[in-house]
């Protein structure tokens, strides 16, 4: 049984890849000396609350770019470079995604491959980084971390390497 109409399948892959640029992939919950931190990862950029205090080099906000430079371990670095290498992947299906929505046909001609596979390949790829960077996150930091878009990339490109095509 198939999971979604053949003719349906461009539709679903523009909608997955918004749907993951629109998904933190992953979220993490942690106390540090009685400090609280919330943060919320996505592709682009990365949002960090602490309650509990005001830190001189508190960063609440950082691109992906920056992030494996404020790192403070190269467990965390590597995890950094790990989701801003998400990110550049993450960039070619979500520019490919909004020529594709317009422009459906002449996308499908050029490409040497089907455009769904190509996209699912892509956000697979981006599902295997970030859930790499959200095991090193889940070693390091003491609390609760999720890989809430990682999960959702990884379905959502599996779905469309099996959408049926004939």
């Amino acid at each position: 049984m198939a999971w979604v109409k053949s003719e349906y399948a461009g539709e679903l892959a523009v909608l997955s890849t918004w749907l993951v640029a629109l998904a933190p992939w992953s979220a993490s919950i942690f106390e540090v000396s009685g400090l609280t931190v919330v943060a919320l990862r996505f592709l682009p950029f990365r949002f960090q609350f602490i309650f509990g205090a005001t830190l001189d080099d508190e960063r609440p906000f950082l691109w992906a770019w920056e992030v494996a430079g404020f790192q403070s371990s190269p467990e965390l670095t590597l995890a950094g470079y790990l989701g801003f290498a998400a990110f550049v992947v993450f960039s070619v299906p979500f520019a490919l995604s909004l020529f594709y929505y317009f422009e459906e046909d002449r996308l499908a001609a050029a490409l040497p491959t089907d455009p769904v596979r190509l996209f699912g390949g892509l956000l697979g790829t981006v599902a295997l980084l970030t859930v790499g960077a959200t095991a090193l996150f889940l070693r390091y930091f003491p609390g609760l971390t999720l890989p809430v878009g990682a999960l959702v990339a990884a379905v959502l490109a599996s779905l469309l390497l099996t959408v049926d095509r004939t």
